[in-house]
């Protein structure tokens, strides 16, 4: 048998008729297996061999595929040229197969080259999209049920098979994921075994040189206590060696000290003569501000003065130009009104119309009148609503950002209780064991101080509270001595804390043994000072807090007004600023106050259960205030919502009568002006104009009068403005100055002092060096005594042996492998047994990681792809289905008919809703097991075609399709494949089997071929 003819280059629809047993199927089922189908694809037997012939061995199949290299996707050209011919040879016990070229020459035998080149081409035998059969053709197109069509929906697409595939690589990756578990189970036993056996054979191997080792071990430990007692001497030379090289430095330094405190003691001297001297010009100016702020000020009364009187005449102007305007109007009005109206019209009639408007205006009056009042009243109560939940909106906000504080200070105080060093925060004391740490293996050149609060006890308690306001700022800080110490503190803060902005404030400076001495520095004051008040029992923490923030020029003074008193504008020598009990910040420049009653002290609270307790108090009784508030706001926010409607519909009402009153004014308005108009007379209107424009002209006078004693005054303004802007700016040069000279003399003094301190402290430093120079030479020359006799004991034994290790350590491993020698001695233990024993455990541990390592990355790699693909197949699958539903609508519309598909994938179910009626009277849809058997098949057969849009096949196959059509529904099913065919880009073939007569159709399309089959051979039988 021979199949069809495949032609990629030409469009052509094929119809083969003929009646039944011609043999339509049997030509069908020749391309299902000559392209490599199984029988059961065919629905016609169980095996290939039921195909051959009664009375033959054999059946061949032979089918001819275009490949002209015109198209990109000519398969292998250069072997088999325009044409492939495929031949499948099927036998009693096999089949063959043979590729052939254009000469008939055979290429290839191998089902896989015709697996290739079927893919190569799309064709697929087994998709009903590509061959749909008798038999599958038959029970689609019958079937109604929505689970069937959606199966075979599933099965042309392919997505069925892909949702096999996936199953299929989950559970393959379920069983990786088992195996895994498996060996990871087996894992730790092995691994006990390889230390096990690692042990032993350490053990073994170790112990045939340990006799030889403990002999050089002992040499080595007799030197190495030689060398420590020459380790001991490197210290003695290397602070000798600095001591030699600081002196001639600290002597140079003392010079250099020396000579910038003389300076600094000139530029103190020069500064206060120019102060004095600025001073003198100071008093001299502030006397004559005063008078040209007198004069300026007076001028500038009389210039407002005019200017008011000028802008009165400017509105009086306006105001009669205005009214003459209006008079002009009215004149002009009345003048065309006496022209064109007729004084003989009907005044009975336009008198009753004009009673009439008037009673329904004082009615709709009235109820408007009423309506304005409920607005009023609804607006007035509206407002008031409003405000009351913005005010109950903001006691809640301000009353829960109190809460929040409070439960902070109160977290804070409670951790405070039980480590007081957790008040400096949650991190402190894992900082400061780090720190500790680091300082023990010798980190720090000098150990970091802090944090400052840590060390500092406030002497009054009652001060506690403005101390921390004062310097509560650096209570977290740390003191370094220099920038390496500052590095590896950074390191440890970044290990420590959550973020950078946690991070404690660092003050470097160079570590001494002592105080400062700012017994010069502090005011000569019956009041206490900060530094005072403070006890500090840290040196570096007591100069530090001097150098930031001058605490022994900060005086505490109880009382607000004996401060100000003090201090403000002239405060006495090395006050820098005072704290008053209330938390007043006073200066010399001025006072600032603080609200105290709202802080607690947090750093220096001696016990903290009294303020818990306090702050417990404070939140309950503000979470019992935010209860109580936001049901007043639920209450009156819904009481809004009441008047908001309320005033919308008397605002709609409102506008009702607003419409039709306004209608009844204009009506009564064109009345009165009808009747009233031909009774005015213009003659007062006259005079009146006459009167304004006199008034008028006198005005214009006085405002020109009048702007010309405002230019004067703005002059005399001017001038004198000029005059005392000068004088201010003066004053203001001398009064910064002054300011200027004051901060550099404070500077200056504080640079002297400063100077001078460190000047003493370099003299202190040369004579601690001289003394520590003389021990040094002294403990030299003991030890080098000491290390000679010891390098002679040792040299009788032995040749100097170097060694990195320490006395102790060679003691104690000397000790262990002569115990271990002792014990090896006892133990009968097989070497080889061992050895081989262990590196095969070993290997095998290794082989099972290395397994597992792989498995894993694998399954994850596995997991990742199925993950993917799952997600892109379901974009798939949807933009499927919107394609199919738009192609069957389409298809739909060539009878006129209009539906739609649903496609429900959870329920797996594909429906057809269609609408038949063509008139377009009716727009519901019905479900096609209501239709007709033939409008069935039609939409079946639509449905069958949007498939066909939507998936690739160089050709399709089918087979009595319009077994269950009548004539009018076969004829539009035709015209529709046809159609389909026919617009179909020219790479397609359509093979349509059917016993119809398809002769019709040849006339209408081109490009089409039927192809009748003779009748079958049957015997007649008589009844």
């Amino acid at each position: 048998t021979e199949g069809g003819f495949h032609d990629k280059a030409v469009v052509s629809t094929q119809s083969t008729g003929g009646q039944n047993g011609s043999g339509k199927s049997a030509i069908l089922m020749a391309l299902v297996i000559g392209l490599g189908g199984k029988s059961s694809a065919t629905n016609r037997a169980p095996n290939m061999t039921e195909f051959i012939k009664q009375g033959s061995t054999w059946g061949q199949v032979a089918i001819t595929i275009c490949n002209s290299n015109v198209h990109q996707d000519a398969w292998e050209f250069d072997k088999y040229g325009n044409i492939v011919i495929v031949e499948r040879k099927i036998t009693k016990k096999a089949s063959f197969y043979k590729l052939k070229n254009s000469e008939g020459k055979v290429i290839s035998s191998l089902k896989k080259d015709l697996t290739l080149l079927l893919d190569n081409y799309n064709i697929q035998v087994n998709n009903p999209v590509s061959i749909l059969n008798q038999e599958m053709s038959k029970r689609f197109l019958a079937s109604t049920d929505p689970s069937d069509k959606y199966k075979f929906f599933m099965k042309s697409t392919h997505l069925e098979q892909m949702i096999l595939d996936y199953q299929q690589v989950n559970e393959k990756l379920g069983m990786i994921q088992h195996t895994i578990k498996k060996k990871e189970q087996s894992v730790p036993d092995v691994k006990n075994q390889v230390r096990h056996l690692q042990a032993q054979y350490n053990e073994i191997t170790e112990l045939r040189d340990l006799g030889q080792k403990v002999v050089k071990l002992k040499d080595e430990l007799i030197w190495r206590k030689v060398k420590d007692i020459e380790e001991e001497m490197n210290p003695i030379l290397q602070n000798l060696s600095k001591i030699t090289d600081s002196l001639p430095v600290v002597q140079e330094k003392i010079a250099k000290e020396q000579e910038r405190y003389n300076e600094a003691e000139a530029i103190v001297k020069a500064i206060e003569k120019e102060t004095t001297q600025e001073m003198e010009k100071y008093a001299s100016l502030e006397s004559d501000q005063a008078s040209l702020k007198q004069v300026a000020q007076a001028k500038k009364r009389l210039l407002w003065s005019c200017q008011e009187e000028k802008k009165k005449l400017g509105r009086t102007i306006k105001e009669i130009e205005s009214d003459r305007a209006r008079c002009l109007a009215r004149i002009k009005e009345i003048q065309e009104t006496n022209k064109a109206r007729d004084l003989e019209s009907e005044k009975e009639n336009r008198e009753a119309q004009l009673q009439e408007l008037k009673t329904k205006r004082d009615e709709y009056t009235a109820r408007m009148t009423t309506t304005t009042a409920n607005m009023e009243e609804l607006e007035r109560k509206l407002s008031n609503l409003n405000e009351e939940v913005s005010t109950l909106r903001g006691d809640i906000d301000q009353h829960e950002a109190e809460m929040r504080k409070h439960s902070d200070r109160m977290r804070t105080q409670q951790e405070a209780k039980k480590n007081r060093v957790r008040v400096f925060g949650s991190f402190m004391p894992d900082l400061l064991k780090r720190v500790e740490d680091a300082h023990g293996q010798g980190r720090f050149h000098q150990k970091p101080r802090g944090p400052f609060g840590l060390h500092i006890k406030v002497r009054d308690p009652k001060w506690a509270t403005v101390v921390e306001m004062a310097i509560g700022s650096s209570m977290c800080n740390f003191v370094v001595n220099d920038s390496h110490d500052r590095s590896i503190l950074q390191e440890l803060f970044r290990s420590c804390c959550q973020s950078q902005r946690d991070w404690p404030n660092l003050v470097m400076m160079r570590f001494r043994e002592d105080y400062y001495d700012v017994s010069s520095q502090k005011p000569q004051s019956n009041y206490p000072t900060l530094y005072d008040m403070l006890d500090i029992n840290d040196n570096m923490i007591s100069n530090a807090l001097v150098e930031s923030f001058r605490i022994e020029q900060c005086l505490l003074i109880e009382s607000s007004e004996a401060a100000r008193k003090l201090i403000v504008g002239h405060a006495p020598r090395n006050v820098f600023q005072a704290w008053t009990l209330s938390g007043d910040d006073v200066r010399e420049r001025g006072a600032y106050s603080n609200d105290i009653s709202r802080t607690n002290a947090r750093y220096f609270q001696n016990d903290p259960t009294g303020v818990i307790e306090e702050l417990k108090r404070k939140i309950h009784g503000l979470q019992e205030q935010v209860k109580l508030q936001r049901q007043n706001r639920t209450a009156a926010e819904r009481e809004v919502g009441i008047v908001r409607r309320q005033y919308t519909a008397e605002q709609s009402t409102q506008q009702n009568l607003k419409k039709q009153l306004n209608s009844i004014r204009s009506s009564i308005i064109e009345l009165d002006n009808v009747e009233d108009a031909p009774l005015l007379d213009a003659t007062a209107m006259e005079s009146e104009v006459q009167d304004y424009t006199q008034q008028l002209q006198i005005q214009q006078e006085k405002l020109e009068a009048q702007s010309e004693k405002q230019q004067q005054y703005q002059a005399e303004y001017d001038e004198a403005s000029r005059i005392h802007a000068e004088s201010i700016e003066r004053d203001s040069s001398i009064t910064n100055k002054l300011e200027e000279l004051k901060m550099k003399l404070h500077e200056g003094q504080r640079n002297s002092t400063k100077r001078h301190d460190i000047l003493e402290m370099v003299k202190k430093k040369k004579k601690a060096l001289m003394d520590e120079k003389k021990k040094l030479d002294r403990e030299k020359k003991d030890k080098e005594s000491e290390i000679g006799q010891a390098q002679s004991m040792a040299a009788q034994r032995c040749e100097r042996v170097n060694s990195r290790r320490s006395a102790k350590d060679l003691e104690q491993h000397i000790q262990n492998m002569e115990r271990r020698i002792q014990q090896g001695t006892r133990s009968n233990v097989n070497v080889e047994d061992i050895s081989r024993r262990y590196h095969e455990a070993k290997t095998k541990y290794e082989d099972i990681k290395d397994s597992v390592s792989k498995m894993k990355s694998f399954s994850k790699q596995l997991e990742k792809t199925l993950t993917a693909r799952q997600e892109r197949y379901f974009k798939f699958r949807k933009e499927i289905c919107i394609r199919l539903k738009y192609f069957f609508v389409m298809n739909l519309s060539q009878r006129g008919y209009t539906g739609k598909l649903d496609v429900d994938h959870e329920k797996r179910h594909l429906s057809m809703q269609l609408n038949v009626d063509t008139s377009g009277a009716s727009t519901d849809t019905h479900d096609v097991r209501t239709l007709s058997g033939g409008e069935r098949s039609f939409s079946t057969v639509c449905f069958i075609c949007s498939l066909w849009n939507i998936m690739e096949s160089p050709f399709r196959c089918l087979d009595e399709f319009d077994v269950f059509m009548d004539l009018y529904n076969r004829r539009i099913t035709m015209n529709l494949l046809m159609e389909h065919a026919s617009q179909t880009p020219r790479q397609r073939q359509y093979i349509l089997f059917t016993p119809q007569d398809m002769s019709t159709f040849s006339k209408k399309f081109k490009n089409i071929k039927i192809l009748q089959l003779a009748a079958p051979e049957r015997q007649e039988t008589n009844a």
